[in-house]
């Protein structure tokens, strides 16, 4: 019966370690140069290769990383080197590698495979076909892969297999990788643009004896020592509102979220988000730090860039809008802004001004929505289900949905001037939300007040309602200033800065149905 790969690599374990080869050392590598590195310095002037060319001045080359390809020659051999920067060929030549340090030719014909990591000490050399190399003096291993690895040109193509299992994706798939690295350096430059701009980082706590700040519902958790329940938190927001209480004046944190929901293209129980905080000001002022940081990153990426791909359409990051008539004092040019009960009327037709509930419930009707008992209760909550069925899916550029009904906005302070609204937004690009911002309502009465209703409509059967939160009234009797809020979700700002059609594809790790036995 015919050994399986796996099985066919725990025995060259075992002849490894049979010829006083151990194929997990401890000791460290010492590397001098990345695969980039080497590439880099054989393209300066002076230090080109010519065609079947070794470095004259011998230049010592250690580099280290993972197998992707492996061809014999007969007395040479040639491997692909990966490292996280870049690819490298590698030459070995049966004169020269002959086991002294490190392993023989032999060892290294018979006993590593595609997907071993090693790291090799050589000079830069040049095929007669022209393929820049090394020409590997001595050559060790650093681990020995124990599975198949995913074919180098095809990758792994189940969805399931590389959201399950990340590395293997990420060692098969290079444009997943860079997706992640792209990822990384999105979230470092969010975090630059707050440090850059006075903001303090924070830190808020996880675990919460009161969920809050979100309409959601919480995944619950005990805590063994005190016997208490505590809740994963929905959002940071109010941990943050009480630092702000406390004389912080500009915060913002990047955190972990929780969500006991759904999964979609666009939802993870476990998320990312920015929440930040600025005192002394209002949602205009905190809509401009939102445009900001999206440009920002998009820059950090780009370069300066004036539109993007996503998902077969082409979004405009330049702002062109001016407001400053219908909005004094607020200046500069902006992405299109529209107030809820505009972007309904041009959409649908109704005006949300004129009707009153009876007849808004059978226009809505009218157009094929199925409205819940509590959508029917206000012209609030039936104005916000319009919008989110019939408007959303049409908001395609950059676009801040301005003005929420009350009913759907505790945390948000109640309009200047538009009674039953608050001042509250939220940024649509192709239809999907990408950020949440308001006034913050820094008012303790009129905040239980809120919290009270939000009670009443939990009672009435919403369980994404806003609990109570009395450590939260207490902290805003302290006193907070005017203050202005947003929450921007990390994982879609990397959807959309990296034309991913899935949140599951830009979240390392996300939520699985855990696998059954085979």
């Amino acid at each position: 019966m015919s050994l399986s790969e796996a099985e066919v690599r725990s025995q060259k374990i075992d002849e490894l370690r049979s010829q006083g080869i151990e194929p997990y050392p401890s000791e460290s590598y010492a590397r001098s140069h990345t695969a980039k590195d080497v590439h880099e310095l054989f393209s300066q002037p002076g230090k080109e290769l010519q065609n079947g060319e070794t470095d004259p001045e011998e230049i010592s080359l250690r580099v280290c990383g993972r197998i992707t390809s492996k061809r014999d020659s007969g007395s040479i051999c040639f491997i692909d080197l990966k490292d996280f920067s870049d690819k490298i060929q590698l030459k070995i030549e049966k004169k020269i590698v002959t086991g002294e340090s490190g392993l023989s030719f032999k060892q290294v014909q018979k006993l590593l495979d595609v997907g071993d990591f090693v790291g090799v000490e050589g000079i830069g050399c040049r095929t007669p076909r022209g393929e820049l190399s090394i020409l590997v003096r001595e050559l060790k291993v650093l681990s020995k892969a124990t599975i198949p690895f995913p074919d180098a040109y095809y990758g792994v193509n189940d969805p399931e297999i590389c959201r399950r299992h990340r590395e293997m994706d990420l060692a098969g798939n290079p444009e997943s990788f860079k997706r992640f690295i792209l990822r990384s350096r999105i979230v470092q430059s969010i975090r630059s643009y707050f440090w850059n701009t006075g903001f303090h980082e924070l830190e808020t706590p996880t675990l919460q004896a009161i969920y809050g700040g979100g309409a959601a519902r919480p995944f619950i958790t005990h805590h063994n020592a005190l016997d208490v329940d505590f809740y994963l938190r929905i959002a940071t927001e109010l941990f943050l509102k009480r630092a702000v209480a406390g004389g912080f004046e500009r915060v913002f944190e990047v955190g972990r979220i929780f969500r006991n929901e759904g999964v979609d293209s666009t939802h993870n129980p476990e998320f990312t988000s920015l929440e930040a905080y600025l005192s002394y000001a209002d949602y205009f002022d905190i809509l401009e730090v939102v445009e900001e940081v999206i440009c920002y990153a998009a820059n950090s990426i780009f370069g300066d860039v004036k539109e993007i791909e996503n998902q077969g359409k082409m979004i405009s990051l330049e702002r062109k809008f001016d407001y400053s008539e219908e909005y004094p004092g607020f200046s500069g040019k902006h992405w299109q802004l529209k107030t809820m009960i505009a972007s309904v009327k041009d959409e649908t037709g109704l005006d949300f001004e004129s009707l009153n509930l009876e007849d808004a419930i059978a226009a809505a009707e009218k157009l094929e929505l199925h409205l819940s008992n509590l959508e029917k209760q206000s012209l609030g909550y039936l104005l916000y289900a319009v919008f989110d069925n019939l408007v959303v899916p049409k908001l395609i550029q950059p676009t801040f949905i301005m003005d929420f009904p009350v009913e759907v906005s505790p945390l948000a302070k109640r309009h200047r001037s538009k009674p039953g609204f608050v001042e509250r937004f939220e940024l649509f690009i192709n239809g999907t939300e990408y950020s949440n911002g308001f006034s913050e309502l820094n008012d303790p009465k009129e905040q239980r007040k809120r919290f009270e209703e939000q009670l009443a409509q939990r009672k009435a059967g919403d369980d994404e309602a806003h609990p109570m939160d009395e450590d939260f009234i207490q902290g805003l009797s302290l006193g907070m200033p005017n203050c202005a809020g947003v929450g921007i979700g990390i994982d879609r700002l990397v959807m959309l800065l990296t034309n991913t059609q899935s949140i599951r594809d830009v979240v390392m790790f996300p939520t699985m149905r855990p696998a059954k036995d085979s």
